[in-house]
This record gives C-alpha cells, sequence and structure tokens, in this order.
C-alpha cells in the first residue's frame, strides 16, 4: 500500500489542518520528497522516517532512499490518521474486515484507498464501507491497478466503477485519471470503451466528494442504465394489424 505522487498532490490540495484522515492499509509514502516538503514546508525538517526504509523500498521496488512516516507526516499539519487493515502489519492498525459492513464509526474528512479496494472480495462492500465514513463535504481518494497486474489482487478497477457508484450515491466525481509508474497521468472516457497501449502496468486515480449523506445503493452500469432510459418506439401500424389478423 503506497501513497504515490499522483495520489499524494491530490491529497495536499485539500489537505487542511485539524483534519481527520483514514487510510485503508499503512500509507507508505512513496511520492517525491519535493512534494512532501512542499506539503510541509518549515516544519520539513521536523519530519521523521522509518528505521526499516531499505525494506519499504525493495517492497515497492524504489531504489533506496529514506522513508517519511505517515503519522508523523500528517502529525506536523495538525491531523490525526488512522490506518485500518485485516493484519497488523506495522502494529498501529485498526483492525477490520472490510467485506463486512463497518457502518457506525465516526465519519472522516479524509479516506486514503492506496491499495486496498482490489484485494477485497465483497467489493461493493468495501467500497461502501470506505465512502460511509466519510463526513458530508469530505473527500475520498483511491488508487488502484486499472490493467497490467495480473494477480496482483482479486480486481482491476476500471473508471466506469467509480463514476457509476459515486455518481449514484450523491457524491462529486473530481478527478477519474489512469497514472503511469512516473506519474504521467492519461485521460480516459468515464464510461465509454477504450484502448490502452501496450500491456504496461497502469493504475486508476480517483478523487470524490461526498456531498451529502444518505443511504448507499448499488449502481447499475451506465451503459445500461441509458437503455432502460430509452422507450422503445411505438410498433408500426402494419404490424399491429398483422398481430389483430392472427389472433382472430
Amino acid at each position: 500500500m503506497a501513497l504515490s505522487g499522483a495520489l499524494m498532490q491530490e491529497v495536499v490540495k485539500r489537505l487542511k489542518h485539524g483534519m481527520r484522515v483514514a487510510s485503508f492499509g499503512y500509507p507508505d509514502m512513496i511520492a517525491p520528497a519535493d512534494i512532501i516538503a512542499e506539503a510541509l514546508k518549515d516544519k520539513s525538517s521536523e519530519l521523521k522516517f522509518h528505521s526499516d526504509s531499505e525494506a519499504i523500498c525493495k517492497r515497492h521496488g524504489l531504489s533506496y532512499r529514506v522513508m517519511p512516516d505517515a503519522h508523523s507526516f500528517f502529525a506536523l499539519l495538525d491531523c490525526k490518521l488512522d490506518v485500518y487493515d485485516i493484519v497488523r502489519e506495522r502494529g498501529c492498525e485498526i483492525l477490520c474486515d472490510l467485506n463486512m459492513s463497518m457502518f457506525g464509526h465516526d465519519p472522516y474528512d479524509i479516506i486514503l484507498d492506496v491499495g486496498t479496494l482490489e484485494h477485497c472480495f465483497n467489493i461493493g462492500q468495501a467500497a461502501m464501507n470506505m465512502a460511509g465514513m466519510l463526513k458530508a463535504g469530505g473527500f475520498i481518494f483511491h488508487e488502484n491497478p486499472h490493467s497490467g497486474w495480473h494477480n496482483h489482487g482479486f480486481y482491476s478497477i476500471h473508471p466506469t466503477f467509480y463514476n457509476d457508484f459515486y455518481t449514484s450515491n450523491d457524491f462529486e466525481l473530481l478527478k477519474c485519471v489512469l497514472s503511469t509508474k512516473d506519474g504521467q497521468q492519461i485521460e480516459v472516457p468515464l464510461t465509454a470503451r477504450f484502448n490502452t497501449q501496450g500491456e504496461r502496468e497502469l493504475n486508476l486515480v480517483c478523487v470524490a466528494k461526498r456531498k451529502s449523506i444518505a443511504p448507499f445503493k448499488y449502481p447499475m452500469q451506465k451503459k445500461y442504465k441509458i437503455q432502460t432510459l430509452v422507450k422503445p418506439a411505438a410498433p408500426a401500424a402494419g404490424v399491429n394489424r398483422a398481430k389483430e389478423i392472427s389472433n382472430v
């Protein structure tokens, strides 16, 4: 699980002092150092780092560098970070199972999905759990595999998943783009079919804002929803007459 440069840029645009942040999976801060420093400004020198930075870098296929401690980063911005996971990998996690209903928690200002949703078999319930822990006016951020990550998780996620889920549940979809390993962003259709070049690894980055608190509902995929809204054309007069004759 990681807080990449692409996702970090979106988070720091909206992060304000005093916010409560929930991350599903520990957010290894693999974002470039300049993005982190810009967010912290004069507090950069106070940032703490992990003693196991080498192991963290190996896990993410990165050249060695010291890795910031996520709790330290958010604390320096006067924000409170809670980490939820199904195991205590780092020892700080609040144990939960996203496959099961989790409603009833105090709402958060920011929700981070740093590559967790694709590992949840009951993905619809997991998406509702994450979004359901967000307060009205709060923001949720996702980064999940879209293509080229074979057997990384149970699912590869497409833009229509987030577009249809959030627009059906009174969220505003603020961003939904593909991202390469080097942070290049690719605009793609939200619901129409499209192809990507080659078999490279691409992530889907999504940002949504909750407008109001309401019970969640499962969405219908937009291309099928449109079909249900189209009224069938009236039969031709000749067809009706032929049917009447056949019934005589």
